[in-house]
């Protein structure tokens, strides 16, 4: 970790990581922890920890689906994801999010063939919500 970093801002994970709102998920991911944590709300525990890591690297790879030969920065970008407090969101596998480029029916035709069977995808007014479980 770099040693400039403001230790107020670290977050302590339930798995004993101690990350910066700005590191990515995964290591060569392009979602980070900020994306993840609706008001920087941590994990309770650590399935909840897991469950973002692993619905970060399924994103990605849908994102890999519809953004083929866009810029970086023109990606899917979550909305709102984990939240404690909230029922649908409390456990980390769901996440409504929309694409910096390309509006939501055309985002969700192209990512829907690439749904899992214990997955869902879902078109939500101005955002789509992705589940994994």
């Amino acid at each position: 970790m770099h040693k400039n970093l403001n230790k107020d801002l670290l977050i302590d994970l339930p798995s004993g990581n101690v990350v910066h709102p700005s590191r990515l998920i995964h290591k060569d991911g392009t979602l980070m922890w900020k994306h993840a944590l609706s008001d920087f709300a941590l994990p309770v525990d650590e399935a909840s920890e897991q469950h973002i890591v692993k619905t970060a690297q399924r994103l990605e790879e849908l994102n890999s689906w519809v953004s083929r030969d866009l810029d970086v920065w023109q990606c899917l970008v979550p909305i709102m994801w984990y939240s404690p407090t909230d029922k649908e969101l409390s456990t980390g596998y769901t996440v409504y999010f929309q694409h910096t480029l390309y509006d939501v029916d055309r985002t969700y035709n192209c990512l829907a063939s690439h749904i899992l069977p214990h997955e869902s995808l879902k078109c939500v007014e101005n955002h789509i919500r992705f589940q994994r479980c």
